[in-house]
């Protein structure tokens, strides 16, 4: 019977992504939340078949697919701060000092889950100063101009 793998399956494919400036610990606080499901197939597609470690494989993933880059074209490369997932979603957390950003124009790509799924659509919101913006990123169009 197909119900089982019907009831795990979406027809729907999205992200959200979360850039949070938080002036308290002065840092910009990124949090990334998928499905599981999804996010497990890209890993297991994009993978180093070696590797055993499934934070780093995060880890290395997201830092592929999730980039902060600046005006002048320099990488800002967030802390990896950790992961956590239930039986629906997992989420990643990251942060990047306030100090190194802060201000600044950054060309900001999150291309997760893209290369497995076309109707991908990831939202970025970007929260400051009491207001959220709300930017839809999807394959071709997976990148947004931010200032931080």
């Amino acid at each position: 019977m197909t119900l089982a793998s019907q009831a795990h399956a979406h027809r729907y494919h999205f992200g959200i992504t979360e850039l949070s400036v938080n002036e308290r610990t002065q840092s910009l606080e990124i949090s990334h939340r998928f499905f599981v499901a999804d996010m497990e197939r890209a890993l297991s597609l994009s993978a180093d078949k070696e590797m055993k470690d499934a934070q780093k494989q995060m880890a290395s993933y997201v830092n592929q697919h999730f980039q902060l880059k600046s005006e002048a074209g320099v990488l800002v490369k967030p802390t990896w701060v950790g992961m956590e997932a239930d039986v629906h979603d997992v989420w990643v957390y990251q942060e990047v000092p306030l100090k190194e950003v802060q201000g600044k124009l950054f060309v900001v790509r999150q291309s997760m889950l893209m290369e497995i799924e076309g109707d991908q659509v990831n939202t970025l919101n970007l929260t400051r100063d009491g207001k959220t913006e709300s930017f839809t990123l999807k394959p071709g169009a997976s990148a947004v101009e931010i200032r931080l």
